[in-house]
């Protein structure tokens, strides 16, 4: 039986990779199902993007979904593999490091409610 999903508005956030790394944890109260995460750059960049589960039932039930390193581009979407779906309390964690500390991360995350 398929679950009804509605989208629930775009979560976004930024980081001036020229000042620090990007990380940012979502506040999501309710189950939700993670559609994608897109990805643009101010100009391209070769840096590491982390996405992770952090869930709530505590650090020991963490799971790194998707781990890319980037060489030279400006755009990455991530698009998970079958259903992703969560509970209240599960939150998505983004990561992108600043190795070579120069341009602008802009981060969406894509969501819907189940």
């Amino acid at each position: 039986m398929k679950t009804a999903h509605f989208l629930i508005p775009d979560i976004t956030t930024s980081q001036d990779l020229s000042a620090a790394a990007l990380s940012y944890t979502t506040t999501l109260d309710k189950a939700f199902k993670l559609e994608q995460i897109q990805f643009r750059f101010s100009q391209a960049v070769t840096e590491t993007i982390t996405i992770t589960l952090d869930s709530a039932k505590g650090a020991s039930y963490d799971i790194v979904l998707r781990v890319k390193d980037l060489v030279a581009e400006q755009n990455y979407v991530f698009r998970p593999e079958g259903e992703d779906n969560y509970q209240k309390g599960d939150q998505i964690k983004i990561q992108c490091t600043n190795a070579n500390g120069v341009g602008t991360i802009y981060g969406k995350l894509k969501t819907s409610e189940m």
